[in-house]
């Protein structure tokens, strides 16, 4: 078993807790959090030693691993940090807020030589297993398009609770920050499709981006619209907006087959796994398939177990974590100038 302090005590910091206990790979042991009036009683309860400084795990000889649940802003130091003090690392979405950052972490742990693993669990889908094992047999034909849309106004709900509620130590709106999510609903979980674009047809070449600001505020961007372009000759589009009801689907279209898939109708669904359902289309032929909901974070855990263990490397190469990060950045950019952007390499 792997020793495990989960950093970050919030909602998805519980969920770390859950997943990686579930997948029988990890003994959580502790949690860290800053907010120890609101997180000690959290950790009491899920029976882990509580500590509100990050040092007392890095330093802690019997942890060999940590989870980051943290605010963005605070990935690239801590990745840094865990990696000095040797201990593996798996963090959440976004890797870093920008490609610099990305690399900066990578060649820290590099250095370190630890594991480094990242929350892009929809790498676990079946569905996306599925389509990546077509891809790779050819079974599309020619692909010509891959599309996406990732929506939920789960920020929205957030941020209005939040405008009404003064009371500290239920603030949570760190997320709309735009320190924190500089691309908007891109920074806090359309990335998660960025991914999964990289995952399925490889290395993105440019984008195009415009966003709105219609739902929250006047400064916050609430919803954006990407067109990509693959290396590959593929085009694709990204929808995403943090201000609609639920709503998840992939879809991939090639001279032979497309292929499309959608996601549970409940938010509790969603959050264990977004896309349930596809459909696979031809001239003569249509197959519907449903797939097991399965918690994507708990086999994402057992990667990272594998890799630390020296079983198989981590689900993500971090070539691939630097390059999201990458096309993360030129969404940006593309956002602010209304041009097409180049991704930079390297």
């Amino acid at each position: 078993m792997i020793n495990l302090a989960v950093i970050g005590i919030g909602i998805w910091g519980q969920r770390h807790v859950r997943s990686a206990r579930s997948s029988g790979r990890f003994n959580v042991t502790m949690a860290v959090d800053p907010d120890s009036v609101r997180a000690a009683p959290v950790a009491e309860e899920l029976g882990l030693t509580f500590s509100s400084t990050i040092e007392d795990a890095l330093s802690n000889n019997n942890i060999d691993a940590g989870s980051l649940a943290t605010p963005h802003t605070l990935h690239t130091s801590q990745i840094i940090e865990a990696a000095r003090a040797g201990k593996h690392i798996y963090t959440e979405k976004p890797f870093a807020l920008n490609a610099k950052d990305a690399r900066r972490s990578v060649a820290a742990v590099e250095e370190a030589n630890v594991v480094l693993a990242l929350g892009h669990d929809q790498r676990q889908y079946p569905v996306v297993n599925k389509l990546k094992e077509m891809i790779a047999e050819e079974n599309f034909g020619k692909i010509l398009h891959i599309e996406t849309n990732l929506s939920h106004d789960s920020m929205k709900v957030l941020y209005l609770n939040d405008r009404e509620n003064t009371d500290s130590s239920t603030q949570r709106v760190w997320r709309l920050d735009e320190k924190e999510a500089p691309t908007g609903p891109i920074s806090q979980f359309g990335i998660h499709r960025v991914d999964t674009f990289i995952n399925l047809m490889g290395t993105i070449d440019w984008v195009f981006a415009v966003g709105s600001y219609q739902a929250l505020a006047p400064s916050f961007l609430d919803t954006v619209s990407v067109t990509v372009g693959f290396r590959s000759g593929v085009i694709g589009y990204l929808g995403n907006s943090l201000a609609t009801p639920l709503y998840s689907r992939l879809h991939i279209l090639g001279t032979e087959k497309w292929a499309e898939s959608t996601g549970p109708k409940t938010f509790d669904e969603y959050r264990e796994c977004s896309l349930t359902n596809l459909i696979i289309h031809s001239k003569n032929d249509r197959k519907n398939y449903s797939f097991d909901i399965i918690d994507s974070v708990e086999k994402n855990f057992s990667s990272f177990a594998d890799a630390i263990q020296g079983i198989a490397p981590f689900t993500i190469s971090t070539n691939q974590m630097v390059h999201n990060i990458a096309v993360v950045d030129a969404i940006h950019e593309s956002l602010e100038t209304g041009n097409r952007v180049s991704v930079t390499s390297g």
